[in-house]
């Protein structure tokens, strides 16, 4: 039985490209190594958040980043921003006080900071924005 020439052309040729793809490996993994690394510096670049016209930042928190307004459901529903200065405020003085019947809350604001929306109430128990960074 004889091996017909285009037969061998093909096992020649399959040897050559599996002997390659050997011979390249190493180099190969150094350059998918590579691009994994740049990926990882980008996840590692500083934050950078929306202003506002006010110049205050705006978004969700980041990488231990927090901006001035972070979003929000004020208690009739509203969607908006809390500014966390405020938020932060009236989370400690719910924290701290001994009363059982006093009330906290902040404002909600459009993206503008000034415009507000509606109210949002504040317990011991309301989650702050650096919260999630703790855990």
């Amino acid at each position: 039985m004889a091996i017909a020439p285009k037969t061998i052309v093909f096992i020649v040729g399959g040897l050559v490209v599996v002997g390659a793809g050997f011979a390249l490996a190493p180099t190969l993994g150094d350059v998918f190594n590579q691009s994994l690394a740049s990926d990882s510096e980008i996840l590692g670049a500083p934050v950078e958040y929306s202003v506002n016209d006010a110049g205050e930042t705006y978004g969700s928190p980041i990488d231990g980043t927090v901006p001035d307004l972070i979003t929000a459901r004020s208690d009739d529903g509203v969607i908006g921003y809390v500014r966390v200065s405020e938020l932060d405020q009236q989370r400690n003085l719910a924290k701290s006080t001994t009363n059982p019947d006093a009330v906290f809350a902040v404002d909600v604001y459009e993206l503008d900071g000034t415009t507000v929306v509606g109210s949002l109430t504040v317990t011991a128990d309301t989650p702050g924005a650096r919260d999630g960074f703790n855990k």
